[in-house]
């Protein structure tokens, strides 16, 4: 009898096992639809998020601005959160290898035809107004994908470098090249009339007022974004050469214009003096003056003594 209640024994344990697997497969499938019904996104403290939404039901729109720093907030299925930097940012040409020959730089030609290499610093932020931001992203974001960091760089190699070029060549034509090169106040306003230049005609290029100055912080004014350049340099490096060869002739002249000046002072006291001391009496004077005939001032009614040398006497060998 034991034997004909095996098989009725096995068969129940059977079938506990499949309900078992069976829980399992639909509690993953649970959390799986879970996770896509309630999606949640994150932002670096130095990040800000535009949400968009992507879902089968509705379409891709904007939905919300995600704050710096969120964690976990919860957003829609199927959605997306672009981030964007909100800290200081930078654009500049020259700084990989800046110390070598071949470094990035801008061409410029001078008004005396003279090919210059300009290196340009320019620091900024992206201006988080969220009318702004968004605008930003749907013109110019999503085409280069600046919301990464590759398309971040693209983005500025893009829209930043042309500009920064075109300034930098319209107002390099107002300057011969020694003044860029050797005049700092030149240089100054060279500087300021491209910063000038750059910052008009980068606004006409990315189609709005995207980037601020620097001190940016959300919350007060855009601010100008500074823009820097380093001394303009001659490419060919034989014209550098040529101005220290002149500068030195130029030192060296002046070296001996001095001295010349100093001899026709010194003459010109001797014919004065020799005026009013007479041929000898300036010679006497200068003798004194030199040391090879010495002096000594008697008071009047005084007593002085003079030593006299005693004579050295010889005395003759026994």
């Amino acid at each position: 009898m034991a034997k004909l209640g095996t098989p009725s024994a096995i068969k129940k344990t059977g079938g506990v096992k499949g309900k078992l697997i069976g829980g399992l497969i639909l509690l993953v499938v649970f959390i799986i639809v879970l996770f896509n019904l309630f999606n949640f996104a994150d932002t670096d403290a130095n990040k800000i998020g535009l949400h968009y939404g992507g879902g089968i039901v509705e379409d891709k729109k904007f939905k919300s601005v995600v704050p710096p720093g969120s964690t976990n907030k919860l957003i829609g299925p199927g959605d997306t959160v672009y981030p964007y930097p909100i800290d200081q940012r930078s654009y500049i040409i020259g700084g990989a290898g800046a110390d070598t020959d071949n470094a990035d730089e801008v061409t410029v030609v001078s008004k005396d035809n003279v090919r210059l290499g300009v290196r340009v610093q320019v620091y900024f932020t992206l201006n988080r107004d969220q009318e702004v931001l968004r605008s930003f992203h749907e013109r110019i974001g999503l085409k280069t994908e600046a919301y990464e960091d590759r398309g971040w760089n693209a983005m500025l190699q893009s829209y930043f470098r042309p500009q920064i070029d075109r300034a930098l060549v319209a107002v390099g034509t107002n300057y011969n090249w020694a003044e860029l090169y050797n005049n700092e106040a030149k240089k100054s306003a060279f500087q300021a009339a491209a910063a000038k230049e750059f910052t008009r005609l980068l606004p006409a290029a990315v189609g709005g007022d995207y980037f601020c100055g620097p001190s940016y912080k959300g919350d007060n004014a855009c601010g100008e974004l500074s823009f820097t350049v380093q001394k303009p340099t001659p490419l060919d490096k034989g014209i550098i050469d040529g101005l220290e060869a002149k500068q030195r002739a130029e030192l060296a002249k002046q070296a001996q214009e001095q001295k010349n000046q100093q001899v026709n002072v010194e003459l010109l006291s001797v014919k004065q003096q020799v005026a009013l001391l007479g041929s000898n009496g300036y010679l006497l004077k200068s003798a004194i003056e030199s040391g090879k005939i010495q002096f000594m001032v008697i008071p009047q009614n005084g007593n002085v003594s003079i030593p006299v040398p005693t004579p050295t006497t010889q005395q003759s060998p026994r």
